[in-house]
């Protein structure tokens, strides 16, 4: 076989069109224009593929016009997403330290200990590589450092964002308040509540790292790609945590 007679630089292009349009339906998924964006697609890939082999040309004319307007219609659409990704490409480093990733450890387990011995709960997700964008539209955004007393101070009881969970993406606290998915598993232990389900639904959409303290037991639980790892002590959990984040 003639290596060089075969079309690089077209695999090239379509290696680079695919690549990109993954990496913006990463960016888009779960959120709540996705599924505009994918009715407009298919009725755009619809139209040009009509006026294409029927030869319509003044529907190739209006939408050769159009294109320009759709994109900046689709820049307007999800300009929240858009700020989202350019915020993070710009701020986070090239290889996050683990210093810097063992001290956020350090303050979600003090934080765990402070509401351990209160006997409060709590919900806390630590992203990896997932964005979940469904928690920070139901959430309240606070792009805040992460420390031990923002934590248990989030979770004590009547104050107004201790409902739902925490999202700690990096060394921030970038939403609290957020409602995570709940599990649709039938076959769960009773005495599983309510965090347990989000938890457990949460680690199966995404590549989360989810944090449970029963508000009823006292119980520390690690959720992690659909399985539930309890009882756990404060010390294992700075185990498991150092384990799967470092």
């Amino acid at each position: 076989m003639d290596l060089t007679r075969l079309p690089w630089p077209w695999a090239i292009e379509i290696a680079i069109i695919s690549i990109g349009l993954y990496f913006i339906w990463k960016l888009f998924h779960g959120t709540r224009g996705a599924r505009v964006l994918t009715g407009l697609v298919i009725l755009l890939v619809t139209l040009t593929l009509v006026s294409h082999f029927l030869r319509l040309s003044v529907v190739d004319a209006i939408l050769e016009q159009c294109y320009p307007s759709l994109l900046l219609g689709i820049v307007i659409l999800f300009q929240p997403e858009l700020r989202q990704m350019l915020s993070e490409l710009g701020g986070k480093p090239v290889f996050r330290s683990s210093h810097q990733q063992s001290e956020v450890i350090e303050h979600i387990v003090n934080a765990i200990e402070i509401l351990q011995r209160e006997r409060y709960g709590a919900l806390i997700a630590i992203e990896q590589q997932d964005v979940f964008n469904p928690g920070r539209d139901t959430g309240t955004q606070l792009n805040a450092e992460v420390s031990a007393d923002l934590l248990a101070t989030i979770f004590f009881p009547k104050t107004p964002l201790h409902d739902g969970g925490v999202i700690i993406r990096g060394n921030k606290i970038a939403t609290a308040a957020a409602i995570f998915p709940l599990t649709h598993r039938e076959q769960l232990d009773r005495a599983l509540g309510l965090r347990h389900r989000a938890a457990l639904g949460l680690s199966e959409e995404t590549d989360a790292v989810i944090v449970v303290l029963s508000e009823e037991t006292g119980t520390i639980a690690l959720a992690r790609s659909g399985h539930l790892l309890r009882p756990l002590d404060p010390d294992g959990l700075r185990t498991r945590l150092s384990e799967i984040l470092l």
